[in-house]
């Protein structure tokens, strides 16, 4: 069977098949966190690469460290990134947002029931909200005696470079635009899967 010269219709327009394989292409973020979610909503060892955004009215962690680092998105490497790294948070109404481009569309992931999340690691392009923290820390560490022209090496660097931690952190209002968010188990009761217009009014 020749999939190439099949024509299918979308949107009311005839394409060629092989968009079919695009648009598959573009939910493998969407099945791949689908797949690893059973009936109770547990999941464990969940990597999710790529660009999209968490947004959430809340979250709070113990055990919180900050630092910088560099990672590939989809369309460009050695991104600048903020990596936060938690050893237990628990967010409350958090959605997960998937641009598909080629189609217009957002995956939206959301859950009306606080979720829980151990071993959490996101690398974020950028992170706005009102956070609070306790018993904070700021540090340095000298990195000037490296070669910063080969990017493995400036990524090391500039993970130790300056990192912050605290033993507990809150943000409100959270929005991160992230290419990489990790999580050893977590629990997201009252999923639910919608997609809306890229435009869509928030």
């Amino acid at each position: 069977m020749n999939l190439a010269a099949e024509t299918v219709i979308i949107g009311g327009q005839t394409v060629k098949k092989k968009l079919v394989f695009a648009l598959l292409g573009g939910f493998v973020f969407l099945g791949a966190l689908l797949g690893t979610f059973g009936l109770t909503g547990m999941a464990a060892a969940v990597p999710l690469v790529g660009g999209f955004q968490v947004s959430f009215d809340e979250m709070t962690g113990t055990g919180f460290k900050l630092y910088g680092s560099l990672a590939d998105s989809a369309m460009k490497q050695n991104n600048p990134v903020a990596v936060n790294e938690i050893e237990n948070a628990t967010i409350t109404n958090l959605t997960i947002k998937k641009a598909i481009p080629f189609l217009g569309i957002n995956a939206v992931i959301t859950s009306n029931k606080p979720v829980t999340i151990t071993g959490l690691q996101q690398k974020a392009t950028m992170v706005q909200g009102d956070a609070s923290f306790n018993e904070l820390t700021m540090a340095e560490k000298y990195v000037g005696d490296r070669d910063l022209s080969d990017p493995k090496v400036l990524a090391g660097a500039a993970a130790e470079h300056f990192t912050q931690t605290a033993n507990s952190i809150t943000i409100k209002n959270g929005v991160l635009d992230t290419v990489y968010l990790f999580q050893k188990t977590v629990t997201l009761n009252g999923m639910k899967v919608s997609f809306e217009p890229i435009n869509a009014p928030k």
